[in-house]
């Protein structure tokens, strides 16, 4: 059994890499903190870039599969709804991430997002089970939705009432933890 820490690759967009916020308030880092109050040695590693979408994303994975982690937690789609992308290319863009992280046997957590209110009805009634389906149809743990956590809640919001604040991100970090602290155990097996 090895001594190192779990290296878990945090993949995603502001909400993943802690948007206005100081690099130590990041959920990779408050995550990271939780595991290891949990008694969990992991290294949280920050892949998230703000204002991507999934196909961002995949345009930079080799990056991330470039660190080698031990595990991944998947973390996009707030941008791709706010920029209108088809439902059609973010399902393949999120298809195609998972499918290479899938080729390395790589355990996984999908961190879904619903659809801002601002969307039209329709666009919303289709985006919303992208990542259930996603997540059944490869049998991957989820996280249903980022904004349940803190969005709406001006008190763990920024200024732009839209990114979490340093207190939202421990409030997303606490819902994460338990799957997260799963993902380590399938990491370590």
């Amino acid at each position: 059994m090895s001594h190192e820490p779990i290296r878990i690759a945090c993949f995603g967009d502001s909400l993943t890499e802690g948007y206005g916020l100081h690099s130590d308030e990041a959920l990779p880092v408050v995550l990271e903190d939780m595991m290891r109050d949990e008694g969990v040695r992991v290294t949280c590693l920050n892949y998230g870039i703000s204002g991507d979408t999934a196909g961002d994303g995949l345009n930079r994975i080799d990056a991330v599969v470039a660190a080698n982690p031990d595990a991944v937690i998947i973390e996009f789609g707030a941008n791709d709804c706010f920029v209108g992308d088809s439902i059609e290319e973010i399902t393949a863009n999120l298809t195609a991430i998972i499918e290479r992280f899938r080729a390395l046997n790589l355990p996984m957590l999908i961190v879904g997002i619903s659809a801002m209110t601002i969307m039209d009805e329709d666009y919303k009634a289709q985006f919303d089970p992208i990542f259930g389906n996603l997540a059944e149809k490869y049998d991957i743990p989820l996280f249903p939705d980022i904004l349940s956590c803190y969005f709406g809640n001006s008190t763990l919001t920024l200024m732009d009432g839209m990114h979490p604040n340093a207190q939202g991100v421990q409030a997303i970090a606490r819902g994460v933890l338990p799957q997260a602290l799963e993902l380590a155990k399938r990491a370590q097996s």
